[in-house]
């Protein structure tokens, strides 16, 4: 086998903490026995004569990298319970070729770009934060034949001893800058666009039968570009858009009590602020809030204290409001997302065709008019989407945040507030 895979394994390289060793000497494993690859074009064939480097397989584990082989390090985000950094990693991603009797061979890498996640006080990283960082590999490893966001490996930082993922570098900016920046230039189609590939990433997810948790708008990457919509196909594993941060919303140390929430707080189900545990659907809540602020340009709630205050009136109804003109079949789902009751929220399948349908009928590529689905034609909702659209350029969408109005994860702690009240309206498609 080859070295490089092999000297973690020989305990050349270690990150001085057995859990995490562990971990990572399984993923080489599993690579050693030829479970997952990357893929960077099609799938690999030896009758293939191609020596496109674009065309070759590689195995996919993590390694342990020490700090000094990065350079450049700047710090170019934060959260509530991390920090990111940009760096320029030396050594690069091991890539190699298979041969033909099985084995790889390592091949030149050359250093790139990658981003640091430093996990803040995970100088004595719990064993539940550690299964999250599992599930996180688990969850990548299903998109190896994307572009979607890679997991390399992990290293630590010298001064603090904190420990850092390392993850592939993207120039994409978060959905929610997009939306207070480019709203006014944003197509009802677009919209359409970003939530259905967004299901279509939700849906993988849960297919591991993994809840996100945090799921807001600053942990969703969007490529856009205003002057080229061609970057936008019906390519549902392309890397247009992806999630981040899954399972990763509070402190990387060990939380003794169970009363804790952590994320932000409007995106947070009703059920969890009364103590039930996140399940799936609470995640299809949270995709919900994000229908409202991509409809009005606003973040949900930004006018209020996020404090126990609002807490009591999420549990007791209170939803955040769409933008005059919304077509009432994009409000129907949201509101149907954001249903007080968990298991009469739609599934991320049953979101994903809906948003699949609503797409197709928006795009010319696609467009029959008479097929009907979800008791519409497509004619019918390209019309409702086409008239919403006139009205986008002359929204204003500026707004007041009130200063306690915070949109990074926290912890909050609270006692179980009264069952959120069933609304009067209960919305179906």
């Amino acid at each position: 086998m080859v070295q490089r895979m092999c000297s973690f394994l020989h305990n050349r390289r270690t990150s001085e903490n057995r859990k995490i060793d562990k971990f990572i000497k399984s993923t080489i494993y599993n690579a050693r026995n030829c479970c997952s690859y990357y893929n960077y074009g099609r799938t690999y064939n030896n009758s293939d004569s191609n020596d496109d480097e674009d065309n070759i397989d590689y195995p996919i584990f993590l390694e342990w990298v020490p700090f000094n082989r990065f350079e450049d390090i700047k710090q170019i985000g934060e959260g509530g319970f991390s920090k990111v950094y940009s760096a320029l990693w030396i050594d690069g991603k091991a890539k190699y070729d298979k041969q033909d009797d099985g084995s790889w061979k390592k091949r030149e890498s050359e250093p790139i770009r990658v981003a640091l996640k430093r996990l803040n006080g995970s100088q004595n990283i719990s064993v539940e934060y550690l299964v999250e960082i599992e599930k996180q590999w688990n969850y990548y490893s299903t998109m190896i034949r994307t572009n979607a966001l890679k997991f390399y490996g992990m290293t630590k930082e010298l001064e603090t001893k904190e420990f850092m993922m390392i993850i592939k570098f993207s120039e994409k900016g978060n959905l929610r800058n997009l939306i207070l920046n480019y709203f006014n230039d944003i197509l009802w189609e677009d919209k359409i666009m970003i939530l259905s590939k967004l299901s279509h990433n939700l849906r993988k997810l849960h297919k591991l039968d993994y809840c996100h948790k945090n799921f807001h708008s600053g942990n969703i990457f969007v490529k856009y570009n205003k002057n080229d919509r061609k970057e936008y196909d019906d390519d549902y594993d392309d890397d247009a858009i992806y999630i981040s941060d899954f399972g990763l919303s509070g402190p990387s140390y060990k939380q003794e009590a169970n009363n804790k929430v952590c994320g932000v707080l409007p995106y947070i189900a009703p059920e969890v602020l009364n103590g039930e545990p996140y399940t799936l659907f609470s995640d299809i809540y949270s995709f919900g809030i994000i229908m409202t602020e991509i409809s009005s340009g606003r973040p949900p709630f930004h006018e209020r204290k996020h404090d126990i205050g609002l807490s009591l009136e999420i549990c007791n109804g209170l939803r955040p409001e769409f933008e005059e003109g919304t077509p009432e079949i994009y409000k129907k789902l949201a509101y149907k997302c954001m249903n007080a009751i968990p298991d009469q929220r739609p599934t991320v399948i049953e979101l994903f065709k809906v948003l699949k349908f609503w797409y197709y009928s928006c795009d010319n590529l696609y467009y029959y008019g008479e097929k009907e689905k979800f008791g519409y034609k497509e004619k019918v909702i390209r019309a409702m989407f086409e008239e919403a659209g006139k009205k986008i350029p002359s929204i204003s969408t500026p707004y007041e945040k009130n200063p306690d109005a915070i949109y990074t994860s926290r912890m909050f702690t609270f006692n179980s507030y009264q069952n959120p009240l069933i609304p009067l309206l209960l919305f179906h498609i």
